[in-house]
């Protein structure tokens, strides 16, 4: 969903007038000296110790190998049908669900006031009551008939 002009600025600000509140309620900010250690001693800093199942440090390390290299994809060929789909404007798409294709067109009254199916090139669409910017208008769309009735049309 598209941010509201003025809202990111809105919020950046708010955020950093929230961190200098931070900034300014804490006692050891800005010249304040640290507080002072924790009651209980200094804290005692030893080496790591090896895990059980390390190879020993004199053991030879394996040999690197070389980063894989990403296989290079090959395009696959566009079939005439795609060929001409794309010199006709359209576009070669499917559905959500389908691994078949058809060609998406633009219908050129898209967004123009419909009450029925034979108002537009396409579909019109039920619930702007406008014309459908493309055809075929894939997955679930509640359009109207060419009657005016409202039902669901899913394509995949």
């Amino acid at each position: 969903m598209p941010v509201p002009p003025g809202l990111a600025a809105r919020l950046a600000l708010i955020s950093l007038l929230a961190l200098a509140g931070c900034q300014m309620a804490l006692p050891f900010g800005r010249g304040a000296p640290p507080p002072a250690a924790l009651p209980g001693g200094e804290i005692e800093v030893t080496a790591l110790e090896p895990a059980a199942n390390a190879a020993p440090a004199d053991a030879e390390a394996p040999p690197e190998t070389p980063p894989e290299t990403p296989q290079e994809t090959q395009a696959t060929p566009k079939s005439d049908a795609q060929l001409r789909c794309e010199r006709q404007g359209g576009d070669w798409a499917s559905g959500s669900e389908s691994a078949l294709k058809t060609c998406v067109k633009p219908t050129g009254d898209g967004g123009k006031q419909c009450s029925r199916q034979t108002d537009c090139k396409g579909e019109c669409l039920a619930r702007s009551g406008t014309c459908a910017p493309i055809s075929p208008l894939l997955g679930c769309n509640d359009i109207l008939l060419a009657d005016g009735t409202r039902t669901t049309q899913c394509i995949e």
